[in-house]
């Protein structure tokens, strides 16, 4: 039971860190991108620029505008592949903690299986053969609560699987706005060089 105990304050201790992540993120995207857009032609190399930017670096959007800016870009081709490289480290980022989701799916019903075999394991102790029914009590007390770790598995990965599954359609969703906004950013970027 202590494991499962374990398991689940890492998963809530997960799930609430992304979960202000990505309110934080829903609420500040449109205001910097629109900012970002807006100022990229005419301002980018300038320093007030910059610094917002860095001052909001764990967005992905200025995040990406930041590590655009560091490269000097000669061609298209260029700019593609370090898009592509980009996008692929902040699709990392927002798939923070993942793998932790994963590996609670996975174990926790099985820690609840291990705990409820140990229990009857354990009930089965009770048992007197040469008495049959006097320490009934004792039997099916230590089977019902052997059974609570297998309820509590599986309550810990249903519940980590319903916020996984939100998050991965978060990430997603962000990934697709991301891609249309490098693409916003490439036609910037090449009608300056014409």
């Amino acid at each position: 039971m202590w494991p499962l105990l374990f398991l689940s304050i890492i998963s809530l201790s997960c799930i609430f860190e992304r979960l202000l992540f990505w309110l934080n993120l829903k609420k500040e995207n449109n205001l910097l991108q629109n900012y970002i857009l807006e100022n990229y032609e005419n301002q980018r190399n300038s320093k007030i620029f910059i610094e917002k930017l860095k001052s909001k670096e764990q967005n992905p959007y200025a995040k990406l505008t930041i590590d655009l800016l560091k490269f000097e870009i000669e061609n298209l081709q260029e700019f593609n592949q370090l898009t592509e490289s980009l996008l692929s480290n902040i699709e990392n980022n927002l798939n923070k903690y993942g793998t932790i989701f994963n590996l609670t799916i996975n174990i926790s019903p099985l820690l609840g299986l291990l705990g409820t075999v140990l229990g009857l394991m354990n009930s089965f102790n009770f048992i007197d053969i040469g008495n049959v029914g006097t320490n009934a009590k004792e039997v099916t007390g230590g089977i019902s609560e052997a059974l609570v770790t297998t309820a509590y598995g599986l309550m810990i990965a249903i519940f980590t699987i319903v916020f996984l599954s939100c998050f991965n359609s978060f990430r997603n969703n962000e990934m697709l706005l991301i891609e249309n906004f490098s693409l916003k950013l490439r036609a910037f970027y090449f009608k300056n060089l014409r």
